[in-house]
Parts: structure tokens; sequence; C-alpha cells
């Protein structure tokens, strides 16, 4: 014998309701979901992609920036030369910035390093473990 499972059936005006109730007084999606004895977790967030309205609460997605577009820089000469100067005060700058990220991760190493010979444990993550 097949258990059939009991799945809720919500009119519009209802889902609309609590979608409305949810955005107006800022309770908790899960408050929600319990005092309205919502049987599925992700009801609220469903019905809201569903009947057109965004959620305040959800943090925007990653873009997809697509094709990058390579312009050229106008060939200006007198800013040219001031330009190339900022370029390269900036360049050194991040070089030495890679630089100190380069000792910084050494030195992490090291300290790892020694950590896991003092007290005989393992701290970095083994290979093919999950």
């Amino acid at each position: 014998m097949e258990k059939k499972l009991f799945k809720p059936h919500y009119d519009r005006a209802f889902k609309r309701k609590v979608i409305e109730e949810y955005l107006t007084t800022g309770c908790t999606k899960m408050f929600l979901l319990r005092k309205y004895d919502i049987q599925f977790k992700s009801g609220i967030q469903t019905w809201m992609r569903v009947l057109g309205y965004k959620d305040p609460h959800t943090p925007p997605q990653n873009f997809n920036f697509g094709k990058i577009i390579i312009t050229s820089l106008p060939k200006n000469k007198k800013n040219s030369d001031a330009d190339t100067t900022k370029l390269q005060k900036r360049i050194f700058e991040l070089e030495r910035q890679l630089e100190d990220e380069k000792l910084r991760s050494e030195a992490y190493a090291r300290i790892i390093e020694k950590a896991e010979k003092e007290f005989k444990i393992p701290i970095r993550k083994k290979p093919g473990t999950k």
C-alpha cells in the first residue's frame, strides 16, 4: 500500500496576504511559516518569485558581465606622460603589496608547519578528503 503525501493548496489571496505581511512587518519567513502552518520551507520564497515580488532581504546574485570591450586610450601626449607616471607609481605600489602578501603567506605556512610538528596534529586539509 503506497502512502500518499498530502500537498496542501493555498489560494492566491492567502499567498499575497502572507507575502505582504512578510514585506511590511519584517517578520522572518520561518515565523510566518509556523504562524500559518505552511508545509514547505521555501513556500514564501517560491510564491514571491511566482507572483512577481522582490525580496529586499535577499543579497544580490552574481552577475555575468559577458564580453569585455577593449578600447584604445587617447593619444594625447601631454596627459600621457602624467598618466604614465601615475601608472608606474601604481604598479610599484601593487608590486610591493604583492611582495608583502607573499611574505605573509610564507609566514603563515611556517607557523602551521611549526604547530603541526610541536603539537603533532594535522592542521592542513589532506588531498582527497571530503
